[in-house]
């Protein structure tokens, strides 16, 4: 019995001992900050005096607003491949960043280099943590957290997931392809 002791006592610590969890990913902000969208319908006006995209896009994206509902242009996830010029442009431009009414305010200053992208960014949201090919959020009205894809999925060739850091439920299913309909998304 006296032998056993030893073997009883370990399987007890087994028991109580906490399991190891797994490490979450380092989070590479590129900026954050706050901020706030204009009214859809003056966005819609700002996009169609540019004439620099076809009515149809401009149609498609009122349709994707109306199934979307109210918080569908608060709560952007926006994909950006590369840095460049013409594509912050229109990254800017038809997302509603450059709208007039549209506040953008730093808190953490952009510091992501070319080799940092592709990024994302997450209007509407902060990002809690990445653990694997997991993106956790919350949802966090005027909040803007912009982070580098280059160590989760530098080719965007994974199925990189978004998902509520509370409620676990998918908001994108593969942040490569797109997200839920009350998301306003776009890859540039």
């Amino acid at each position: 019995m006296l032998r056993l002791l030893p073997i009883v006592l370990a399987g007890c610590l087994f028991d109580i001992a906490p399991l190891p969890t797994m490490a979450a990913d380092t989070i590479d902000f590129c900026a954050t900050g706050t901020m706030t969208m204009g009214p859809f319908d003056e966005h819609i006006a700002e996009i169609r005096k540019v004439n620099r995209y076809e009515k149809a896009d401009i149609d498609e994206l009122i349709a994707e607003q109306k199934a979307g509902g109210p918080d569908f242009f608060s709560t952007q996830v926006v994909i950006k491949e590369e840095q460049s010029d013409s594509g912050d442009f229109d990254l800017h431009l038809f997302q509603g960043f450059s709208d007039p009414k549209a506040k953008y305010n730093v808190v953490e200053k952009w510091h992501c280099q070319h080799d940092d992208y592709p990024v994302a960014y997450f209007v509407g949201f902060k990002v809690r943590q990445i653990t694997g090919l997991t993106i956790l959020v919350s949802r966090e009205k005027g909040t803007v957290n912009i982070i580098s894809l280059k160590t989760i999925d530098p080719d965007l060739d994974k199925p990189t997931s978004v998902k509520d850091a509370d409620s676990h439920a998918t908001l994108c299913t593969d942040i490569a392809t797109g997200c839920i309909k009350t998301i306003f998304y776009g890859r540039y």
